[in-house]
């Protein structure tokens, strides 16, 4: 599928270096700034780093930068919010930080602000149509919007907001400067900070901005928005295809897990004679001392059944194939202790567990000695690894057979096959959107968990081992070809 943000910068590049419009006007841009700034009481102080000018402008447009642009009272910093400022009905919307993205803004990215704050932030307002410049450089860079939403509106500390002046710019081809490709390489020039890292307003409005005519700005940003609104199409299309796949994909799933996806064949057996064999099994572990004796988990009732399966399938409660099913902890003190080396064994936490495999972005390591501390906590190759609470709750990661040993924390339940083979089938069925549901509609307690107990109580539709294979091969080859 086309992504369309890489085509969106690259458009506001060539809009402001003059290449979407035919520059056939006559206007000289310096000229007209000259007088503009002189009839809005303005005075062009600020010199421009000629060494930070990185493009060749056409030959009727000039260099200017923002603080020739604005007077004291049109370039202000919003103020200090704090959680105690934020009100559940008020009237003044406030914008922060995280809600200024790339020259796109919702209806519903504000916050509402107490009458009282509102009060001792007089003078501070700011209404739909002016521009608001995040100078804190994060990985979305040095960010602008224009909100359009009715009512006063304040913004938050870090945040520079610009009041329009129809006479001397159009405050949209302001905005799409400054997103282009060429402000955004002087922002992370110019800025500074540990762990803030900011672009000081001092900086800011003495970054060289192109001036084109006035008439010529406005053909700029019209030709950019009517080629965004051709881009604006394809990303509707594309989430609806990507909505239209998710649903598709759901319903394979859905399909496998009912025996729908593949043919039961005779020379498969069945699934009861797998039972059987997986319970010898867990019985000589057991006698072994390899493995626990688990709690009694009762007969599967006609009531408790979701659906129906072929005949040649079984009903099996998933604590009664696993040899293990059990959640971690967090070694004490965590981050603020020694806990975490530089070196030694994985310990998994929740972000590091995703349906497609273990992800080792933020990963970090406990020492042999602490991996033997929290042998209940142990991850082996070939475990299931799931995901119990918060937002990630029911991720679900196949560990590799090349794995050594790792730990957990109490946000994950090891899920240990008494058949390693059945590792496959069970990933996939836990992915599955059913029992999707089931997690996020089981969880108990404060943190809205999903317990140990309730994993071990789950229903799951076992099939005949080779056919297993076979759903896994099928599902795995169908969402191939959907990519």
């Amino acid at each position: 599928m086309i992504e369309t943000s890489a085509l969106r910068r690259f458009i506001i590049d060539k809009g402001i270096e003059g290449s979407l419009v035919n520059n056939s006007s006559t206007d000289d841009a310096a000229k007209e700034l000259e007088n503009r700034l002189i009839s809005n009481n303005l005075v062009s102080e600020n010199a421009i780093n000629r060494a930070d000018v990185w493009i060749d402008l056409p030959e009727n447009w000039t260099w200017t930068c923002l603080g020739n642009l604005t007077d004291s009272n049109s370039l202000n910093d919003g103020n200090w919010v704090l959680k105690k400022d934020m009100s559940s009905d008020g009237t003044v919307k406030l914008i922060q930080l995280g809600s200024i993205g790339n020259c796109l803004f919702k209806d519903k990215d504000y916050k509402l602000l107490t009458e009282e704050r509102f009060k001792e932030l007089d003078g501070k307002q700011i209404y739909p149509g002016y521009m608001l410049i995040n100078r804190l450089i994060t990985d979305r860079m040095n960010s602008c919007i224009i909100p359009e939403i009715d009512g006063i509106l304040m913004t938050a500390v870090d945040v520079c907001w610009v009041k329009p002046n129809n006479d001397l710019y159009n405050i949209k081809y302001l905005m799409y400067v400054i997103a282009s490709s060429g402000i955004q390489n002087l922002v992370k020039k110019l800025g500074h900070g540990v762990t803030r890292f900011r672009i000081s307003k001092t900086n800011l409005i003495k970054i060289p901005i192109p001036y084109p005519p006035l008439s010529v700005q406005n053909m700029i940003v019209d030709k950019i928005e009517e080629m965004f609104a051709i881009l604006d199409k394809i990303d509707k299309l594309r989430l609806t295809y990507l909505s239209n796949l998710k649903i598709l994909k759901n319903k394979l799933i859905d399909a496998s897990i009912q025996g729908k996806l593949t043919e039961q064949l005779p020379e498969d057996g069945t699934a009861e004679d797998l039972y059987a064999e997986i319970q010898i099994k867990k019985n000589t572990l057991i006698q072994e001392g390899k493995i626990k004796k688990e709690k009694y988990l009762h007969e599967i009732t006609e009531a408790e059944i979701p659906f129906n399966i072929p005949p040649n399938w079984k009903w099996v409660r998933l604590g009664n194939i696993s040899a293990k099913i059990a959640s971690g902890s967090t070694p004490v003190g965590g981050n603020k202790s020694d806990a975490y080396v530089e070196k030694g064994y994985s310990f998994f936490r929740e972000q590091n567990i995703y349906n497609d495999g273990i992800h080792e972005e933020g990963l970090v390591f406990i020492t042999e000695k602490l991996l033997k501390a929290r042998a209940n906590s142990t991850v082996l190759p070939m475990d299931i690894l799931l995901n119990i609470t918060g937002g990630s709750i029911g991720r679900c990661a196949l560990v590799p057979d090349e794995f050594t040993q790792g730990s957990i924390n109490q946000h994950i339940l090891i899920i240990r096959m008494i058949d390693p083979r059945l590792r496959f089938y069970v990933h996939k069925y836990i992915c599955s959107p059913y029992i999707q549901k089931y997690i996020r509609g089981n969880t108990v307690g404060d943190k809205d968990g999903f317990s140990a107990g309730r994993c071990k109580n789950m229903l799951i539709p076992l099939p005949p081992l080779n056919e297993q294979t076979r759903i896994v091969e099928r599902i795995d080859e169908i969402f191939a070809n959907m990519k």
